[in-house]
């Protein structure tokens, strides 16, 4: 599961304009399809640059819904969709061997709480089951169901890698 890498490409980078209101230095936006007897969608990926190797991934449908992180597409190809977002994070890992990420996986829009949630059952299982834990490793936060990768040198050092994470909360904080 997860090894399906669906055809994708960098479509557009955006230098950060928001004058300080939020930390991001540059945004890569990916797009691919996935497609199903019965349709063909749109998917993007945008990973947000921060300043000491930091990165977030946010990806989702292309639909006009505000919830769209939340949504379900019905496509029952998670494995496409998880393989596909990993080869576009091992692309920035290739340009940036120091990079981390940290990512939110948003509850559906049938769930209650932002409590291990179940994106956040699936991402967790996916990242164990690909990362190399002699080069990255993963660290969970189920209270809200975030995620974080980082280079094992790095999460070696507990003062580092909770330096790391306290950061990434106050990047989450700018955008949720």
């Amino acid at each position: 599961m997860f090894n399906t890498i669906l055809p994708y490409r960098r479509v557009q980078r955006n230098r950060n304009r928001t004058e300080g209101r939020e930390s991001w230095q540059w945004l890569d936006i990916y797009k691919f399809f996935m497609h199903s007897p019965s349709s063909r969608r749109k998917y993007l990926v945008e990973i947000h640059a921060y300043d000491d190797h930091l990165y977030t991934a946010d990806f989702y449908a292309k639909v006009h819904n505000l919830n769209r992180y939340r949504l379900r597409t019905n496509q029952q190809a998670a494995g496409k969709l998880g393989g596909t977002v990993l080869a576009i994070l091992a692309e920035v890992i290739r340009h940036d061997p120091q990079a981390c990420f940290g990512f939110i996986a948003a509850a559906m829009v049938d769930e209650t709480s932002d409590r291990r949630t179940k994106r956040f059952e699936l991402y967790t299982r996916m990242l164990e089951l690909k990362l190399n834990p002699t080069r990255h490793v993963m660290v969970s936060r189920p209270e809200n169901s975030s995620i974080f990768v980082l280079p094992a040198e790095l999460a070696s050092q507990p003062a580092v890698a909770d330096s790391i994470i306290a950061r990434y909360e106050s990047i989450f904080a700018e955008t949720f």
